[in-house]
């Protein structure tokens, strides 16, 4: 592989690095201020769901895209570490 290819593939990897530590970031803040959420719920649903772990407020959506792209960055450093091999 070039030297081109391989600052492609590290740049890919930054990226995806980056893109990981975002959507990490608003996962865990939608969890910290989800009890701030619920203190003066203004829909029905956000009472129905009052006593729900704050875990459960993140929706699954958002987790399987965070786990979809931790394993994509996974693939990337293989790739990475099979060309330094």
């Amino acid at each position: 592989m070039s030297t081109l290819e391989r600052q492609e593939l590290e740049d890919k990897i930054l990226a995806k690095r980056q893109q990981i530590d975002f959507e990490r970031t608003n996962l865990e803040e939608t969890v910290a201020f989800s009890a701030e959420n619920r203190e003066n719920p203004e829909v029905m649903e956000e009472m129905k769901n009052f006593d729900d772990p704050a875990q459960n407020v993140v929706e699954s959506a958002e987790m399987r895209a965070l786990k979809a792209a931790e394993g994509e960055l996974e693939e990337l450093l293989r790739q990475l570490e099979a060309l330094r091999e």
